[in-house]
C-alpha cells in the first residue's frame, strides 16, 4: 500500500468532515482539529501564508477573529469570553481547506455531504413513521441528530446547494433525475422539520439565488421563474400540514407579540430579547460589552429596566439573532466586521460561474438564517459554513495560484471559464457526475 501525502490524508480528512457534519459531533470535532493539525505541519507553509494574505475571505475572518479576542480587555467574563472565542477557532478551516483542497475532493465532499443528509432525513422519518421517542427526540421534534435549528439551516444549505449543481451541471437524464430524487428528499426533511430559521432561510435565498442564476436572462424570464417558485412555496405550505402549521403559529405569534405586546410565546421571545438587545447596543454603540459580557449585561438591563421581561426571557444563553448576539458583543464596529465576511465571499474571483453561484447561495443562507438563529455561535453550523466557504474559496484565483493541485490535468479535464464571459461552462469533474 502506497503512503499517502499529507495534503490527500488532508483532502480525505476534508470528506470525512462534510459526511459527519449532519450526522454525529464527535467525528466533526475530531475531523476538524485534525485537519488544522495536518494543514500547518504538511509542508510549504510560508507560500500558503504568502498566498492567504491576498485572500480576502481569509483576511476578513482573521480580522474577525481578532476582533473578538481584543475585545476580552473590555469584557467583565474574560473567562467565558475566551471558552465562546475558541469556537471561532472552526473558522480558520476555511483558509485551510481553500489552500489545500483538490477539485476531485471538493465533489467529493460535496457528495458525502448529501449522503450525510440523506441518511439523517431518513433517520428523521423512521422518528417519525415509528413515533419513537428518545429523550427530546420524538414524532413533533423529529430532528436525530442535532437541534432543530441547527438542523435546519443544513437542510437548506444542502438543498440550495443541490439547486446550484442541477442549474449548472450539463448531465444524462438518468443522473439527473437520481440528483432530483435527492432534492426532493431534502426538501422533504426541510418541510417536516421544525426549524423554521432554516425554512425562511430557503425560501429567502431563493428570491436572491434564482436572478442571480439567470442573470443574462431577459427580465421576464426572471420573473416568470420567480413567479414559479413562488407557486411551489405555496404549493408545499398547502401540502404539508405540519409546515403549514409552523408557518401559521410563527405568524400569528409574530402578530401577537407587536400589536398585543403577548412575549409568553416562542417569537415573542424573540422580541422581547431584541427590545433589550437594542437598547444595550445604544448604550455601548461603538465596541459593545466585549466577548462573554453581554449577557450578564443583559440580565442587568432586565432587572432594572424590564422587569416584566424577566421571567420570560431571563433564561436566555444569548440572543435568538446572530446580528444582535455581535452587536451587543462588539458594536458597531463587529457587526461591519461580521458582514466584511460575507462580501468578501460574494466577491471572490473564482473561476467557475457555479462556484460564484454557490458563494451566494451559502451567504444568503446564513445571512437570512441570522435573523432567526446566532449559527456562527453554534458549533455543527459554524462548522458547515467553514467547510462549504472553504470549498467554495479553493476555487479563487488566488488561492488557486499558490495550490498546484488545482489545476492538475489529471483531475480536470476541461480548462476553467471564468465568470466574465457570456455564456460560462462548468468543470468536467461537474459534468461527469
Amino acid at each position: 500500500m502506497r503512503a499517502r501525502s499529507p495534503n490527500e490524508v488532508l483532502n480525505w480528512l476534508v470528506v470525512v468532515l462534510a459526511f459527519s457534519l449532519p450526522l454525529y459531533r464527535a467525528w466533526v470535532s475530531l475531523a476538524a482539529y485534525l485537519i488544522l493539525i495536518v494543514w500547518f505541519f504538511q509542508g510549504g507553509l510560508r507560500e500558503r501564508f504568502n498566498h492567504l494574505k491576498k485572500h480576502p475571505l481569509t483576511v476578513a475572518i482573521v480580522v474577525f477573529m481578532a476582533l473578538n479576542l481584543l475585545s476580552l480587555l473590555w469584557s467583565e467574563d474574560p473567562g467565558g469570553g475566551f471558552v465562546y472565542w475558541r469556537k471561532y477557532l472552526y473558522l480558520l478551516l476555511v483558509p485551510a481547506i481553500a489552500s489545500s483542497l483538490r477539485p476531485v475532493f471538493a465533489l467529493r465532499a460535496f457528495r458525502a455531504f448529501l449522503a450525510g443528509v440523506v441518511l439523517s432525513v431518513a433517520m428523521m422519518s423512521v422518528v417519525i413513521l415509528g413515533d419513537f421517542h428518545i429523550r427530546r427526540i420524538h414524532s413533533g421534534n423529529p430532528a436525530a441528530t442535532m437541534s432543530h435549528l441547527d438542523y435546519s439551516i443544513v437542510l437548506a444549505v444542502a438543498g440550495l446547494m443541490l439547486l446550484v449543481h442541477l442549474a449548472s451541471t450539463p448531465m444524462r437524464w438518468t443522473p439527473r433525475w437520481i440528483w432530483i430524487a435527492v432534492f426532493l428528499t431534502v426538501m422533504g426533511g426541510l418541510l417536516v422539520n421544525i426549524g423554521r430559521s432554516g425554512q425562511f432561510a430557503f425560501a429567502a435565498t431563493l428570491l436572491v439565488l434564482v436572478p442571480f442564476v439567470l442573470r443574462r436572462r431577459p427580465w421576464f424570464h426572471r420573473a416568470a421563474v420567480l413567479v414559479g417558485v413562488g407557486c411551489v412555496l405555496i404549493a408545499a405550505y398547502a401540502a404539508v400540514p405540519r409546515f403549514q402549521v409552523r408557518v401559521d403559529k410563527g405568524v400569528i405569534e409574530l402578530y401577537d407579540a407587536v400589536f398585543s405586546n403577548r412575549i409568553d410565546t416562542n417569537q415573542g421571545k424573540r422580541i422581547a430579547g431584541a427590545v433589550v438587545a437594542f437598547e444595550m447596543a445604544r448604550s455601548n454603540p461603538v465596541l459593545g460589552t466585549g466577548i462573554g459580557g453581554n449577557m450578564p449585561a443583559f440580565r442587568r438591563l432586565l432587572e432594572t429596566d424590564f422587569p416584566d421581561f424577566v421571567d420570560e426571557v431571563g433564561w436566555f444563553p444569548h440572543f435568538h439573532n446572530q446580528y444582535l448576539q455581535v452587536v451587543t458583543e462588539l458594536g458597531l464596529v463587529g457587526l461591519l466586521s461580521l458582514l466584511a465576511i460575507f462580501v468578501t465571499l460574494f466577491t471572490g474571483r473564482y473561476r467557475h460561474a457555479e462556484t460564484q453561484a454557490a458563494a451566494v447561495a451559502l451567504g444568503c443562507a446564513y445571512l437570512f438564517g441570522f435573523i432567526g438563529d446566532p449559527f456562527l455561535h453554534k458549533q455543527m453550523t459554524l462548522v458547515l459554513f467553514a467547510v462549504a466557504a472553504g470549498i467554495v474559496s479553493a476555487d479563487d484565483e488566488v488561492l488557486a495560484e499558490g495550490n498546484p493541485t488545482a489545476s492538475s490535468p489529471i483531475e480536470v479535464n476541461r480548462p476553467a471559464v471564468r465568470l466574465e464571459k457570456d455564456r460560462p461552462t462548468v468543470t468536467r469533474q461537474l459534468s461527469t457526475s
